[in-house]
């Protein structure tokens, strides 16, 4: 994980506003209590000591600033983990931000990520607000738990998100000791059905329950042409030959005979066959279990309840 670098400690700075091109103006910001730290772009930035409006532009972060008891001001669409988060006023989605929208809400700080939006730097300094850029791949091994120190440390709330962290991890073992061990699985993949079959990568979300639950995902870390993505293209092939103990198949909606359907069709699929006697077990993975729509301690459980209701 990498440390927050804290350079020095400006005390009474005034903060003005610059405006863009067709931005709204905003009331000028009273003085201020910052500190300089260093962004995942290598950048000095001068990040309010204790931040008022603070934004988020992935469904990731908001959700880690509500853990660490700081509540966003504004959602990305994706967000639907709490009702207060839904609440929110909108700046688009991850990948499409609405920067006016973003000027609207009048911020203090924009957390946002180095993978989506480093083009967007300019527009959104010209909020007027400080702007982090952190690195999803750079904020710890499992990036979706070690999220809540990493900017812990950087809001000054490191204790509130160790303690939320220890939280996952004694959750984790709880369910590895009652449900993971006593089947006695070891290996797993994540898959989505498709036109082609994509697997989850270590890194992604997805792939955190598998190694916080103790199984190895045969998903090799850094595949050629697997980019950042959450998921990647995966064989039959390959899963029939790496033969993992669990298939987990998400769950494309909330229909239950839709799922079903998608269940029977895996295992009565000619080219699963194989799989299925050699005791291969297939368990959908219910539609819940995303990490845009419930936390991570949710999402933990429903995925050991999946393997348990399988069993």
């Amino acid at each position: 994980m990498r440390n927050i670098v804290v350079l020095f400690i400006v005390t009474g700075m005034l903060v003005m506003p610059l405006f863009a091109q067709g931005a709204k103006e905003q009331p000028v910001r009273t003085e201020v209590e910052t500190k300089v730290v260093i962004d995942e772009l290598s950048r000095s930035v001068a990040i309010p000591q204790n931040p008022q409006r603070v934004v988020a532009l992935t469904s990731a972060v908001m959700q880690s600033l509500y853990n660490i008891g700081i509540p966003p001001v504004g959602k990305v669409d994706e967000y639907r983990v709490t009702k207060e988060g839904m609440a929110l006023p909108s700046v688009g989605k991850t990948s499409a931000i609405n920067i006016e929208a973003v000027y609207a809400l009048n911020p203090d700080l924009i957390i946002a990520s180095s993978r989506f939006h480093s083009a967007l730097k300019e527009a959104l300094e010209q909020s007027g607000a400080a702007v982090y850029f952190f690195d999803p791949d750079k904020v710890g091994e499992i990036s979706v738990v070690d999220l809540n120190i990493y900017l812990g440390k950087l809001l000054d709330r490191e204790k509130e998100g160790r303690k939320y962290v220890e939280s996952i991890y004694s959750l984790a073992r709880d369910l590895r000791t009652d449900i993971v061990e006593p089947l006695g699985i070891g290996s797993a993949v994540m898959i989505k059905d498709g036109d082609t079959i994509t697997a989850a990568q270590s890194a992604s979300s997805y792939g955190s329950m598998l190694k916080l639950l103790g199984l190895r995902n045969i998903v090799p870390d850094n595949l050629p042409g697997s980019g950042r993505g959450s998921f990647v293209k995966y064989s039959i092939e390959t899963i029939l030959e790496r033969h993992p103990d669990v298939v987990f198949i998400l769950a494309s909606s909330n229909d239950e005979a839709s799922n079903r359907a998608m269940l029977e069709k895996f295992r009565n699929d000619e080219q699963w066959k194989h799989y299925t006697l050699q005791g291969g077990r297939f368990v959908l993975l219910p539609f819940l279990a995303n990490p845009n729509r419930t936390s991570v301690e949710n999402m933990l459980r429903i995925t050991a309840d999946a393997l348990k209701k399988n069993d």
